[in-house]
Formats: structure tokens, sequence, C-alpha cells
């Protein structure tokens, strides 16, 4: 019985780790870009800060105040687009929006 509650609970954190850092908003359901005026900070709030925490400090997601240091540019926007450990790729985010937070971010340092 224990492995049975052990295995449902697996798989509620696997639901809740593909869904948590996901937008409110489906693909295809309203609108998921931003406006040409929208800061890489604005962006950041709206589609990364459930999960690595308003400030850049971490939650569910690691910590992303230091990230530069670790990750140029590229390779912040390659785990943007295809997702890396427990992070979903961000798809529904527009191409714009990644580019802008991938700039962002590589200069977290």
């Amino acid at each position: 019985m224990h492995k049975v509650g052990s295995a449902s609970l697996a798989c509620l954190f696997l639901l809740l780790a593909t869904t948590a850092c996901q937008n409110a908003e489906a693909p295809g359901q309203g609108t998921s870009s931003t406006t040409e005026t929208a800061g890489p900070q604005d962006i950041y709030q709206r589609h990364c800060a459930n999960c690595h925490g308003g400030n850049l400090q971490g939650g569910f997601g690691p910590a992303l105040k230091k990230v530069g240091a670790k990750y140029d540019k590229d390779e912040i926007l390659q785990i943007i687009q295809k997702g890396k450990g427990n992070m979903p790729s961000q798809d529904y985010v527009s191409k714009q929006d990644q580019a802008t937070l991938a700039q962002w971010l590589s200069e977290q340092k």
C-alpha cells in the first residue's frame, strides 16, 4: 500500500512540475505575446516568476540571480525553448520574448 501512495505522490509531483511554470493562458487562447514596450522584467514576471521567484531567488525552479555567469545568451535561449530537467519547454512564449529573456538573463551575473 505504501508503494501505491508513493507512486501516486510521484505522479502528482511530475504533473505539477510540468504545469507549474506554464502561463495561465493556454496556447491559442488570448494572446501570449507581449507588446513591444514590455521590458524583460515584465516578461519574466509573467512567464517565469512562478517557478524562479519574483526576484530571481528561486522557488520551485532554481535561482537565476547569477545564471549569466553559468550560461551565455544562446544557452539560456536553448533552455527556454527546449526545457531542462523538470522545466518544460516554454514554447507558448513568443520568440521575441524568449530572445529578450535570454539576453536579460545572460546579463545576471
